[in-house]
């Protein structure tokens, strides 16, 4: 990275593990704490919550719906198709304003066991979320965060690449004690000029919205959430928009519920197939893009429950557990933000 555009907060205690935590399905209350001493450092695996009995559930759950994820590996479709109703494995209330999470963002899978990483509008925090919904730890963030965060990625190193929405910039966060911080705008990256031709206009709150890595080759992808909605493919080494890329109504981004120019992207994840799953909270749908192609299909939010169907709304965060056949989806609604799961569909 270049030092002359980035700004840097050192630390050196580590508060999280470089391993995964260990968790025993069988027993009811689920996850088992660790604490380990290496080389000198303190490495803290997350000390809360005690994770539910439905947590046990998943693992049943996931049982019968992994064969699911390969179902879906060799994706292809045209633009445009419909999905039928999505399987609710079950959902889960997460507001917790006490701790600084009344509005969720982005969401990402973690290298620790039965955890998500996720980020909140309302404070510069880094959350771990289980995936029974109950809070784990949360990490106080530097002033230089800011508060609007919005996405999340966890990346093979242990950092967490955050997006800064106001600032338009890309956080690269150690979890260490205390954190470690750095600062990359976007505007500093080789070949931004190209993305600012489009980006004439762009409402202030309409900026990067979500981001998820590619973990065999490194590459960063983050999505502008509209007026234009636009994809950065951004080098490993965070130095260079490699690509930029419309996510316009040729390519399959189309929906029902609102006009063109309200349709917004709110988050994404990267698949093992090499298809990205872009979030919008507006259309209430998730896209299959594949950026080889250029083209998206669609999966409708929708679940049926008790004979009724169901609509998820506000979805701002996005996760799949590919191992297990689990998507999980994260709502920003006050008080009724929840965590989803689902069966990842078959195609």
């Amino acid at each position: 990275m270049n030092p002359n555009t980035q700004d840097q907060v050192k630390s050196s205690k580590r508060i999280l593990p470089t391993s995964q935590t260990s968790c025993d399905t069988n027993a009811i209350k689920g996850c088992v704490t660790h604490t380990k001493i290496s080389k000198g450092r303190k490495h803290v695996f997350p000390s809360k919550p005690e994770v539910s009995r439905r947590f046990c559930k998943f693992g049943r759950s996931a049982l019968a719906a992994s064969f699911l994820a390969a179902a879906f590996l060799p994706w292809s479709g045209s633009a445009h198709a419909k999905s039928a109703d999505l399987v609710l494995v079950d959902r889960f209330k997460v507001a917790d304003e006490s701790k600084g999470f009344s509005e969720p963002s982005g969401l990402s899978l973690s290298h620790a066991e039965g955890f998500l990483w996720s980020v909140s509008d309302a404070e510069p925090k880094l959350h771990l979320l289980g995936v029974d919904g109950v809070l784990g730890n949360s990490f106080q963030l530097p002033p230089l965060a800011g508060s609007d965060l919005e996405g999340v990625a966890s990346q093979k190193d242990g950092s967490v690449l955050l997006l800064q929405e106001t600032d338009r910039s890309i956080l690269v966060v150690q979890p260490t004690d205390p954190i470690q911080l750095t600062r990359v705008p976007l505007a500093s990256l080789k070949g931004y000029p190209a993305a600012a031709e489009l980006l004439v206009g762009n409402p202030l709150n309409k900026g990067p919205e979500g981001i998820t890595v590619d973990p065999d080759t490194g590459r960063v992808f983050v999505v502008i959430e509209g007026q234009p909605r636009l994809l950065l493919v951004v080098s490993p080494d965070l130095t260079e928009i490699q690509e930029v890329i419309p996510l316009d109504r040729g390519s399959g981004f189309v929906s029902d519920r609102v006009n063109d120019d309200e349709l917004d992207v709110s988050g994404l994840a990267w698949s093992v197939s090499g298809v990205l799953w872009i979030l919008s909270d507006k259309g209430r749908q998730i896209f299959l893009y594949d950026p080889e192609t250029r083209k998206a299909d669609t999966i409708e939010l929708t679940y049926m429950k008790n004979g009724d169907r169901k609509v998820v709304k506000h979805p701002e965060g996005i996760a799949l557990d590919e191992a297990k056949g689990l998507l999980y989806i994260l709502t920003d609604d006050a008080e009724k933000s929840r965590l989803y799961v689902f069966n990842i569909p078959e195609f």
